[in-house]
């Protein structure tokens, strides 16, 4: 026979103090998960806490345009659009490329209702 099978309360404790750095179930001692989140969020890259400061490079005379009145929302929204393909697919993508992530991109803000307030609000 292999094992006996005990009954009520043959099992593991339960309960009792807690050994943050116990073994796990694996029988390997380790991080927590937050330590381990911690570590990867300090590893990623600056660039990506620069995101917004590039956003706005790529849009910021646009929106200047738009605030002094040279250009309206949709010309704004065009030009952004524009900058965004050349930006993913690059100026000599295909023709065919080009248009599929153009229209993708409009499609996009069309059914975002969020985004749809705030580019009407544009043109207020």
């Amino acid at each position: 026979m292999a094992g006996k099978v005990s009954g009520p309360g043959g099992g593991p404790p339960v309960g009792g103090p807690v050994d943050d750095k116990a073994e796990g179930p694996s029988g390997v001692g380790g991080k927590k998960f937050a330590e381990k989140l911690a570590e990867t969020n300090a590893a990623k890259p600056a660039a990506d806490a620069n995101a917004p400061a590039a956003a706005r490079g790529l849009t910021a005379d646009v929106a200047a345009e738009l605030a002094a009145g040279r250009i309206d929302a949709k010309a704004a929204l065009d030009r952004v659009i524009t900058r965004i393909v050349d930006k993913q697919v690059g100026p000599n993508a295909p023709p065919a490329v080009r248009a599929a992530v153009r229209t993708a991109l409009e499609n996009a803000i069309a059914d975002d209702p969020l985004l749809g307030e705030k580019i009407k609000s544009l043109g207020a």
